[in-house]
């Protein structure tokens, strides 16, 4: 049993097969075991009411188990793609565990506590799919990092940090530290945009860098310059990179629902560096 534990959330299709492979690849470098969920929604809290009267309640109840019936396929089809992605992993002392989860997402979202990162795929990051409403309060109601594979290497060795001073950049940069290993080029992004005057001197690249120094990395700093979407501006310096890490949601989310925001723009976009975000 290793003393570090990586969650991965499954959906029963091809789309789980990037988050296990990133799970697999990753569990070595932090010794971590490996917990597998399968979320589903109870179907009676999002079933609607199709109308009154003994007909109508027949509708909601055959509904509900086909619902039902469809997702025990799924999860069946989830552990399945669990144990494939595990049989390479025999020798390397990973213990690894399935669980199907029936509640609501932020109910289900506690399965993310004291556990080192929540791997999800691409699409559920984005908040597309059955499991971006779990996926999204794991990181932000229950603070549990998140790691989105996409073109990176694993374990990285070029990795991008934009860094603002926050304590969410501060919570992505520790929940990083597995990877900050001598070798490791370590490029600080950093931007005056959006910064109020009081934060300047926390956002300054030489915190960070400080920090990494004994570590064995030399990191090197870059200035982001931002004329439209900060977010595009990262996504455009970080490009190469083999991993992003950033502070999530430093707005509160509805202001980052009405005006846009570097979070929704690291979590939406389709491809680039693998994502490692904390809030």
């Amino acid at each position: 049993m290793n003393p570090e534990r990586i969650l991965v959330a499954l959906q029963g299709d091809e789309a789980d097969d990037t988050p296990l492979a990133a799970a697999v690849a990753l569990s070595p470098l932090i010794g971590a075991d490996i917990r597998a969920v399968f979320v589903e929604p109870d179907p009676a809290s999002y079933m609607l009411w199709t109308g009154p009267g003994a007909a109508g309640a027949s509708v909601v109840t055959s509904a509900i188990e086909t619902v039902r019936e469809e997702a025990a396929k799924a999860a069946i089809e989830a552990e399945a793609r669990m144990k494939r992605h595990l049989e390479t992993m025999d020798d390397r002392g990973v213990n690894a565990s399935f669980r199907r989860v029936t509640d609501s997402p932020s109910e289900a979202a506690q399965q993310a506590r004291l556990v080192r990162m929540l791997v999800a795929c691409p699409d559920a990051a984005a908040g597309k799919g059955p499991l971006s409403g779990f996926t999204a309060s794991c990181l932000v109601d229950e603070a549990c990092p998140l790691f989105v594979p996409r073109g990176g290497a694993i374990p990285p060795r070029k990795i991008c940090v934009a860094w603002d001073g926050s304590r969410e950049a501060s919570r992505a940069a520790f929940a990083a530290e597995p990877f900050f290993t001598a070798g490791v080029e370590v490029t600080i992004l950093h931007s005056p945009k959006n910064l109020d005057y009081a934060d300047r001197a926390a956002a300054a690249p030489n915190r960070l860098a400080n920090w990494l120094a004994p570590r064995g990395i030399k990191a090197k700093s870059q200035a982001v310059e931002a004329k439209g979407s900060l977010g595009d501006a990262l996504l455009e310096a970080a490009s190469g990179a083999d991993l992003l890490v950033a502070g999530a949601y430093g707005q509160s989310r509805l202001a980052q629902f009405i005006f846009g925001g570097v979070t929704r723009t690291l979590l939406g976009a389709k491809d680039g560096p693998s994502l490692l975000v904390a809030h």
